[in-house]
C-alpha cells in the first residue's frame, strides 16, 4: 500500500479522537477585570483557557477556537496537492503533510 494511502486512512481514524467543530472562543473573565481568560468551546464542552494577558490571550483564543476549521481545510489541501506532486508543488505538499502529522499525533512537535 502506497505511503499516501496509508496516511489518508490514518487522517480518517484520527479525526475522530479530538472535538469536532465547530468552536468559538468567549471572555470568561470573572468581575470587571475583562479580557483576562477567554474560553474555546465546542457546543458542550470547554476545550481550553487561555490566560495570557490582555491581547494575547483573546488571539490565542480566536487561533486555538480557529484549529478545526484550518484542519479541515489542510486535508483538503493535502489531497489537491498529493495529485499536483511532480508538478513544482512537492515541498507544499511536504509541508502541509508535516503540519497535519503534529496535529493529528504521528509526528513530535
Amino acid at each position: 500500500m502506497k505511503k499516501e494511502t496509508i496516511e489518508k486512512l490514518a487522517r480518517l481514524l484520527i479525526k475522530d479522537r479530538f472535538t469536532q467543530g465547530p468552536w468559538t472562543s468567549e471572555d470568561c473573565t470573572l468581575g470587571e477585570s475583562a479580557g483576562l481568560c477567554y474560553a474555546i468551546k465546542s457546543e458542550h464542552t470547554v476545550i481550553a483557557r487561555t490566560t495570557d494577558g490582555w491581547k494575547e490571550a483573546q488571539a490565542n483564543a480566536r487561533l486555538i477556537a480557529s484549529a478545526p476549521a484550518m484542519h479541515e481545510v489542510l486535508t483538503g489541501l493535502l489531497d489537491t496537492l498529493e495529485v499536483s506532486r511532480g508538478y513544482g508543488f512537492d515541498e507544499e505538499y511536504e509541508k502541509v503533510r508535516e503540519v497535519l502529522a503534529k496535529a493529528d499525533g504521528r509526528a513530535e512537535g
